[in-house]
């Protein structure tokens, strides 16, 4: 079986996929007002192809072997996942308009609390989590995963194993 090493994900080298920010620890990046509340505005923008409202969901992982098993993608919305009490890691692939060149996926450990974006038409899956079962959250606009999901269920051949 195939194996591909996860590597800390920075702004640049998940560039190709989509965006992040550190929601948990943002630093001084967007912040206004001072201490004791200091409001971090618009860190990260997710524009929609349609009109539908952006919905709020957990998605809850258990701690597994890391092998991707399946892929999906969204055309028409962009997914974003937060790793809530977990580093995770996250597979990417770029968008190919068909079947997911999978010799281009790539790992990315995700830190708690980091948001990441993925592009419309970006390969993506459920994280996996580094240390124990975790919760996810999810937006996205609402119902995707019903009219706007493509899922690649792959064959033991195709399957592959991410290591640390």
């Amino acid at each position: 079986m195939r194996a591909i090493h996860a590597v800390p994900v920075t702004p640049e080298n998940f560039a190709p996929y989509g965006y992040l920010a550190n929601i948990a620890q943002p630093g001084s990046a967007y912040g206004m007002g001072s201490a004791p509340c200091v409001f971090h505005r618009d860190m990260v923008l997710v524009p929609n192809a349609s009109p539908a409202i952006t919905a709020f969901g957990s998605l809850k992982v258990g701690k597994r072997e890391m092998v991707v098993e399946d892929t999906e993608y969204h055309s028409y919305a962009m997914e974003v996942m937060m790793p809530l009490d977990d580093d995770m890691v996250m597979v990417a692939g770029p968008a190919s308009g068909g079947d997911p060149e999978l010799e281009l996926q790539e790992a990315f450990l995700i830190p708690q609390g980091t948001m990441v974006v993925f592009r419309a038409g970006a390969w993506h899956g459920a994280p996996y989590p580094v240390h124990h079962d975790g919760t996810v959250l999810i937006c996205l606009p609402e119902r995707t995963y019903l009219n706007d999901t493509r899922k690649l269920l792959l064959t033991e051949e195709q399957k592959f194993r991410v290591t640390l």
